[in-house]
C-alpha cells in the first residue's frame, strides 16, 4: 500500500481529531508507524502501527473525556469483539480469552492468548482496553507462536523444586512497595527482605542444570564515605548549578502519572525545523539543545535532570573539580548526604565531556533498593548534565526500624512454605528470528517479605 494510502487508513482507524497534528510518520521494512497529538495538551496523543498492506498492528489513543454514563459489560464487551473482527476475523474464536480485569478506574482490558498443552504461550494472541463509555483506547495483535520445543522427557516437579530452592537467600532492603508491581503494594517504604534465588525458568527435563558456569567476579566499585559541608546549602542556586536561568522558556510539559512532573526547557522561542517526519527526526527536534527537568507536584523538588544541550570548546575542569561540583549539588538536594551516602567513582575519561558520580544510599545500615544517586557534571561549563535521585528520600525512613523482627532465616521459612513450580512456555531466541517456545519450569514465590510483619509479598507482573 503506498504510503499515502497508510497514513489515511491510521487517520480513519486511530479516529484522529482534526485538531491534531501529525508528528511523525516513520516506515519500515515490515510496519509504518503513525504518531499525533493534540496540539493544546501533547499529553493526548494517538499512535497507530500498520504492516506495509494496511494490517492493524497496535494502537493507542487516550481515554475520552467525557460525561456519558459507563455502557453494562455486555455492551463493552460487544463493541471489543466488533473492533476485534473487523481487523482480524476469527481471531476471538482462535485465541483463548484470559480472564479480563480493570487495570484502572476508566478502562477495561482483554486478553486473548494462544494455547498449547493446556498452558499460554506468553505475548501471542492480542490484548485491547475499552473506556468504560465503550471506545477502544488500546489495542496489539501479538499472533502465534512460530514453533514449540518439547522436551523428551518432564523432570519431576520435586526435582524441579530442589534446583530453585537449593541456593535460597534473602538480601535485607528499605523498598517502597508499589501498588502496580505487588499485589499488597500501598505506594510507601518498607524494611523489607528480598528474595535471591534462580529466577530464570529451566527446560522443564533440567538438563540445562548440569551446565557449568564460570564463576563471575564481583568487580563492585569500592564505596567511600562522605564529611559533611559545612554551610553551603544556604549560598547555593540550584537553577544555576542545572543551567536553567531566566533566558529559558517552558517548552513542554507532562504529567508523568506517578506524582511527578516533566518539563522541557529552551532558549530559543521556537524549535529547530525537521529534517522529515520520522521518529528520529522528532526526537532530534525535541531534545536539540533542550534541559529536561522532573519536578515532584507537592512539593515542587527537583527529581532530575537531563541535559542535551551542546557546548562549544574543550573541556576545562578536572575530576576533582566536577567531583566538588557534585558534591555541593547532592548537600543542596539533600542536606544530611554525609549520613546516608557514599561514593562510588566512574573509571576517569580525559575523553568524556562530563565526569560522572554514582551515590550509594542507606539507611540504618541497610541499604535502599532503588538507592542510587547518579549525578554527572559538564566539564566545559561546570553544570550539572544529569540528576538522577535515590527513589526514597533516606531522610523519609527515620520512622522505620532498621532492625528486622524477623530473622533471616524465618524470611527464607516462609519463602519455602510458599514456592511452587509451575510447567509453563517460555520464549526461546534461538537466532533464527523466529517466535519459538520452549516447555520449561519456572518458579512461582513471594519477591519479598515484610521484616517487621512477616507478609508475604507476591508480585503482580509476573
Amino acid at each position: 500500500m503506498k504510503r499515502e494510502k497508510l497514513k489515511q487508513a491510521a487517520a480513519r482507524i486511530g479516529n484522529v481529531p482534526a485538531h491534531y497534528q501529525m508528528d511523525a510518520e516513520d516506515y519500515e521494512d515490515e510496519r509504518a508507524l503513525f504518531w499525533w497529538s493534540d496540539k493544546g495538551n501533547e499529553d493526548s496523543s494517538i499512535m497507530v502501527e500498520l504492516e506495509l498492506n494496511g494490517q492493524l498492528k497496535s494502537l493507542s489513543r487516550p481515554a475520552p473525556q467525557t460525561d456519558q454514563a459507563s455502557l453494562p459489560s455486555e455492551e463493552i464487551e460487544k463493541r471489543m469483539l466488533s473492533f476485534t473482527d473487523t481487523h482480524y476475523p476469527g481471531a476471538a474464536a482462535e485465541f483463548v480469552r484470559e480472564e479480563n480485569r480493570a487495570v484502572c478506574e476508566d478502562k477495561v482490558r482483554y486478553s486473548y492468548v494462544q494455547m498449547a498443552d493446556g498452558l499460554p504461550l506468553p505475548f501471542t494472541g492480542f490484548y485491547i482496553h475499552l473506556s468504560l463509555t465503550g471506545e477502544v483506547i488500546e489495542f496489539c495483535y501479538q499472533g502465534k507462536a512460530d514453533g514449540l520445543m518439547r522436551p523428551g522427557q518432564i523432570a519431576d516437579k520435586q526435582e524441579a523444586m530442589a534446583h530453585f530452592v537449593k541456593d535460597i537467600d534473602v538480601e535485607l532492603f528499605f523498598s517502597v512497595l508499589h501498588r502496580s508491581v505487588y499485589e499488597q503494594g500501598d505506594d510507601k517504604p518498607h524494611l523489607i527482605y528480598e528474595t535471591v534465588l534462580p529466577s530464570l525458568p529451566i527446560s522443564a527435563d533440567l538438563k540445562e542444570e548440569k551446565k557449568e558456569y564460570d564463576d563471575i567476579e564481583d568487580d563492585t566499585p569500592q564505596r567511600f564515605p562522605l564529611s559533611p559541608l559545612e554551610d553551603i546549602t544556604d549560598h547555593i542556586d540550584v537553577n544555576h548549578m542545572i543551567g536553567l536561568h531566566a533566558g529559558f522558556h517552558k517548552v513542554r510539559e507532562s504529567d508523568l502519572g506517578d506524582g511527578r512532573i516533566g518539563m522541557a526547557w529552551r532558549h530559543e522561542e521556537t524549535e529547530p525545523a525537521r529534517a522529515d517526519k520520522s521518529l528520529m527526526s522528532l526526537f532530534e527536534q525535541r531534545t536539540n539543545q533542550v534541559l529536561k527537568t522532573i519536578h515532584h507536584k507537592k512539593s515542587g523538588k527537583l527529581a532530575g535532570v537531563m541535559s542535551f544541550m551542546r557546548e562549544e570548546g574543550a573541556p576545562v575542569l578536572s575530576e576533582a573539580e566536577c567531583e566538588n561540583i557534585a558534591l555541593r549539588f547532592l548537600f543542596a538536594m539533600f542536606p544530611e548526604a554525609d549520613e546516608f551516602f557514599q561514593i562510588q567513582y566512574d573509571e576517569p575519561d580525559d575523553e568524556q565531556e562530563n565526569a560522572g558520580f554514582t551515590f550509594k544510599a542507606e539507611a540504618g545500615g541497610v541499604p535502599i533498593r532503588f538507592g542510587e544517586s547518579r549525578i554527572c557534571v559538564s566539564k566545559k561549563t561546570g553544570r550539572i548534565s544529569f540528576y538522577m535521585p535515590p527513589e526514597i528520600d533516606p531522610a523519609e525512613l527515620r520512622h522505620i526500624d532498621p532492625v528486622p523482627s524477623l530473622t533471616k532465616e524465618e524470611a527464607k521459612a516462609a519463602i519455602l512454605e510458599a514456592i511452587r513450580v509451575e510447567l509453563a512456555w517460555d520464549r526461546h531466541d534461538d537466532g533464527s528470528g523466529q517466535n519459538t517456545y520452549r516447555l520449561v519450569y519456572k518458579p512461582i514465590y513471594p519477591h519479598i517479605i515484610e521484616a517487621h510483619t512477616g507478609r508475604a509479598i507476591m508480585s503482580s507482573i509476573g
